[in-house]
């Protein structure tokens, strides 16, 4: 599944939504008894990790009055539309799943939502040493600054980071190593494409995987650092568009494909290389034939000369201002029992996703199955080369004209430098309000 996941924020321009909270988190209160409420939940999870959800919904359930009932929404694109279309038929859930913080800054910009923050400050909440537990960046990834203070406004879940995957027989055969750079790479499928019958690499084109890392590792960004306008027609933006076409253009090393249609010839042997973000891993050993099983190698994005970068993928959650206050409490309750220690070591080795918690990372059930496998620890130890796309509500309407911008350069329709162009007007145009 191909989680587009929205990463650490920038300031942005929400100084007028919604109340104001602060950062801290003590509970000198005793919390009241749990309310015997139904809570809907809409997400996106579908497949196998779908039914891992399901199942932790139905522990839950088993030892709360609080009931939740969790409703597949479709994919995160879909998934966001409904709500957008709930939001305005004022007839939302009580908490959905959110793919990042421009939707959700969108969501909180229409006070639609009720940031996180007053439940963590609240007898229900989290202290201080429990919220220290989280992995910083993720909390990064679900604050927004509220009155002009840093908020939580939504909370985390699901988060994974972008990788490379490798077949490690190919590679063995081929003579070549795990590439550690960009160029390293290059090389690495023009030896696959010489020395074997596989694929050197299959991909379908999207902003996050190619374009944006191979970007932000030449030391370029999409956006100036104010977020007025596009900041990606630079030579490091051409040059991350070109490395694209000369891989699949003049190189002929790479397959471009549609959707998720490069995991099935990964997962059958035939691919050399893919790349995608971690939760991919047990999609494609769910898809691998019974006698062409082979071990997934997975390994860090290539680097350039400003060093590894990867996006921040994943979805978080957040509570809708319209469910009456026990209903929303409710939801509170549920998000924070899913990420107490015990429920984000067992959704992270049921899933993929990265455990939330240094407490999680630290535990004997984790270091147990890191001991055993320690695949594990890549999209981890990845975190410290994590990398923020911009904090802009109008992003939802610039990520699509990057990736046509990419498109239509591996297509030959246009050369780099001419696609990049085209984009940064459409892109300025956007976010000057045309």
């Amino acid at each position: 599944m191909r989680i587009h996941v929205f990463i650490v924020l920038a300031a942005l321009l929400l100084a007028s939504c919604g109340p104001s909270a602060t950062p801290t988190a003590t509970q000198p209160q005793t919390a009241a008894p749990e309310p015997a409420v139904s809570i809907t939940f809409w997400h996106g999870q579908s497949g196998v990790l779908g039914d891992r959800l399901n199942e932790l919904i139905a522990k839950f359930n088993s030892t709360h009055k609080v009931q939740v009932t969790g409703q597949f929404q479709g994919t995160y694109d879909q998934l966001y539309q409904k709500v957008v279309s709930a939001i305005q038929a004022g007839s939302v859930p009580d908490m959905a799943m959110v793919s990042g913080p421009p939707q959700t800054a969108q969501y909180l910009k229409a006070k639609a939502i009720v940031p996180v923050q007053q439940f963590v400050d609240s007898p229900d909440g989290l202290s201080k040493d429990q919220l220290a537990d989280f992995v910083p960046a993720l909390l990064d990834d679900n604050s927004l600054p509220v009155n002009g203070k840093k908020t939580l406004v939504s909370w985390p879940f699901s988060k994974s980071d972008a990788l490379l995957y490798y077949n490690p027989d190919i590679l063995k055969t081929a003579g070549v190593s795990v590439p550690k750079t960009w160029d390293e790479l290059r090389t690495a499928l023009q030896t696959v494409k010489a020395k074997t019958t596989a694929t050197p690499l299959s991909y379908t084109p999207d902003v996050y995987y190619f374009f944006l890392p191979y970007l932000w590792s030449q030391g370029g960004d999409a956006l100036s650092a104010d977020l007025s306008k596009a900041g990606f027609n630079t030579p490091q933006g051409i040059a991350a568009v070109q490395y694209q076409v000369d891989l699949a253009l003049a190189d002929k090393t790479a397959v471009i494909t549609q959707g998720f249609d490069w995991q099935n010839p990964f997962a059958q042997g035939k691919v050399a290389f893919a790349v995608s973000t971690s939760v991919s891993r047990p999609f494609i050993e769910q898809a691998m034939p019974a006698d062409k099983k082979f071990r997934v190698g997975m390994a860090p994005l290539p680097a350039g000369p400003k060093g590894a970068s990867t996006d921040l993928f994943g979805n978080n959650l957040v509570i809708f201002s319209k469910a009456p206050a026990d209903d929303q409490r409710g939801a509170w309750l549920f998000m924070k029992w899913l990420t107490e220690t015990d429920q984000t070591v067992a959704w992270s080795l049921a899933s993929g996703y990265m455990p939330l918690r240094d407490s999680a990372r630290n535990s004997t059930a984790f270091k147990s199955a890191a001991d055993q496998d320690d695949r594990l620890l890549v999209a981890i130890n990845a975190l410290k080369d994590a990398h923020g796309i911009p904090g802009s509500p109008d992003w939802q309407k610039i990520q699509p004209v990057l990736g046509d911008m990419v498109t239509k350069a591996l297509l030959g329709q246009a050369n780099a430098k001419d696609a990049i162009a085209e984009a940064e007007k459409k892109v300025n145009d956007i976010l000057s309000g045309y």
